[in-house]
């Protein structure tokens, strides 16, 4: 008989706790309902292992994503201190893919405080995400951009029609004028003006400094682009006459005729190549042979 009262006492506050752990503690998520029939099954220990799975799950699901980034963060930051050259690295290139809106929202909002420019690309494939707010970030960050890059133009191209012989002025423009056009965010119509007006400056700086080779190289490439493969091949042409010797102009005059489709023009210029001392890196040289096929 008094076996039996210590049994039904124990099974009471058995219940009672499972009631109270149900009702005050883990077991009022959702998430713990499961472990019930556990903790009732198995007096005592019943409810120590709901608890115990409890909190395994509780750290699995309640973990944000963005704790650790936090951590990362902070040993990127750690790493980082008195090397200002690495100011702008941040360790958030796959933000898009983390699947907590809160922790991707806050992870956006870090890199546009930091370097918005410097992420420009992600900046546009966020401009076409399923998050609204995040779509909202992006498109609002890249047309402040746009307007920083348009009044960043604005202002050299004055500085540049006020006094058009001041090579300091004819270098800010260019650099301008090949930001914009790079980034990419340009209207067909608007980007070819742009070229346009780029290789004008270009042709024009060269008028003032007829030895810049980047300026040379520059007119190349965006004559290239714009498919005005017949002023390219002249300005490389004058590229290796100014500097015989130096592979760039030789790996440019061939990139010219790659592009133009121009076979007997780089066999010529091959044929020339090969009969001088051209100062060749281990780079250039492979790639001149890979062009050349020999």
């Amino acid at each position: 008989m008094e076996g039996s009262i210590i049994l039904i006492v124990l099974a009471i506050v058995h219940v009672t706790s499972c009631a109270a752990w149900f009702i005050f503690g883990p077991g009022s998520k959702k998430e713990d309902i499961i472990m019930m029939p556990i903790m009732l099954c198995i007096p005592v220990f019943g409810i120590l292992c709901a608890w115990i799975a409890s909190r395994n799950i509780n750290d699995g699901i309640e973990t944000p994503v963005s704790k650790l980034y936090r951590h990362v963060e902070k040993d990127i930051l750690s790493v980082n201190e008195g090397r200002p050259e690495l100011d702008t690295v941040v360790p958030f290139d796959e933000v898009l893919l983390l699947s907590n809106d809160k922790a991707r929202r806050e992870v956006m909002m870090h890199i546009l405080r930091r370097d918005p420019f410097a992420y420009l690309e992600m900046l546009k494939t966020a401009k076409v995400s399923s998050d609204v707010e995040i779509t909202h970030y992006a498109t609002t960050t890249i047309m402040e951009i746009q307007r920083d890059l348009d009044i960043n133009m604005q202002k050299t191209e004055s500085e540049y029609n006020a006094d058009p012989e001041n090579l300091d002025s004819v270098n800010h423009f260019i650099t301008a004028l090949s930001s914009y056009i790079n980034t990419g965010l340009l209207l067909e119509n608007r980007m070819l003006q742009l070229k346009d007006q780029l290789s004008k400056v270009l042709e024009h700086k060269l008028t003032i400094f007829p030895n810049s080779r980047s300026a040379h190289l520059l007119l190349v490439n965006n004559e290239i682009s714009v498919g005005n493969y017949e002023r390219a091949g002249e300005v490389a042409a004058m590229m290796r006459s100014k500097w015989p010797l130096d592979e760039t102009s030789w790996l440019t005059s061939l990139h010219v005729c790659m592009v133009a489709g121009n076979v007997k023009e780089k066999a010529d210029i091959t044929a020339q190549m090969i009969t001088l001392p051209v100062n060749w890196s281990k780079a250039g040289r492979e790639e001149s042979v890979f062009v050349c096929g020999f």
